[in-house]
């Protein structure tokens, strides 16, 4: 059971790099096929000079988050699953008041505990309770309250573990697919990769909207740009055009329009507050 070979980058921030308001898990061995991190940032009173915006961007990883909001005035904790996006969203996590917990799942890790496909979630933020109410109040429990994160984490990695199922309908196609796509870096077209797993394009494509909450170009598309953002993230410079090459892209303005498309800005102006 290994570690697929993908690791999702999300939008640079300047608050989530304020010590203290961040901090990320891997998880164990025996859950590592299906999540990539557990995340948590900390309530924290900072002004408003030096937080003035808590509203962040999330961009399409291809991956399910479920995610606790924690307000210490409320009783109780609300729990929220956050499909695959296709487009980034702007959200505003209320760092002055609410505690956030995250489980991110790779693609296609949710439904060995969650077995509702993945399209019904996608570009939509529901409450998990809505969904799987047993599950909810499950991971919930586990929140309420432990001495530390890290015991929090081994109960929720106990619980998950009591929850897992790994019999599921093409799994061993679906994530041979995804190999076929991360090792390309997303640049593989729908045919080449039913082609080398000897299965149907539509066919195909339904299982990824089952497993991956978008069809199977949308996804290999997500995984490029995903491929494109770790580069312009990189610690040497690297212009557009030269990243927009070794990211699979046909030109500059092809790269522009897909980034466009994905973020509803330009990576010029994403890039700005690096400079």
């Amino acid at each position: 059971m290994n570690r697929p070979p993908y690791d999702p980058v999300q939008a640079n921030s300047t608050n989530l790099s304020i010590p203290g308001r961040y901090r990320e898990w891997k998880p164990s061995l025996q859950l590592s096929k299906y999540i990539f991190c557990y995340w948590y940032t900390q309530q924290t009173n900072y002004s408003k000079l030096e937080c003035p915006d808590s509203v962040e961007m999330i961009v399409p990883d291809g991956c399910i988050d479920i995610v606790f909001r924690i307000d210490r005035s409320l009783p109780d904790i609300q729990g929220l699953i956050i499909g695959t996006m296709d487009r980034a969203i702007m959200v505003d996590m209320e760092y002055d008041r609410v505690e956030s917990f995250g489980i991110r799942f790779y693609p296609g890790g949710l439904q060995p505990f969650v077995r509702e496909p993945a399209h019904l979630f996608t570009n939509r933020i529901n409450d998990l309770s809505d969904v799987a109410k047993g599950f909810a109040q499950g991971l919930k429990g586990h929140l309420h309250w432990t001495s530390s994160i890290d015991q929090t984490i081994y109960g929720l990695e106990r619980y998950l573990l009591s929850k897992l199922s790994d019999d599921l309908v093409w799994e061993d196609t679906f994530q041979n697919c995804l190999m076929h796509i991360y090792q390309a870096k997303g640049n593989i077209s729908v045919k080449e990769i039913a082609c080398k797993e000897a299965i149907s394009e539509r066919q195909l494509t339904r299982i990824f909207y089952g497993r991956a909450g978008v069809g199977t170009k949308t996804f290999s598309r997500i995984i490029r740009f995903q491929h494109l953002l770790r580069l312009l993230h990189g610690t040497e410079k690297i212009t557009l055009t030269d990243a927009a090459i070794q990211g699979g892209y046909y030109d500059q303005a092809h790269c522009i329009r897909e980034f466009q498309d994905l973020c509803s800005i330009l990576p010029s102006d994403y890039m700005k507050p690096r400079i």
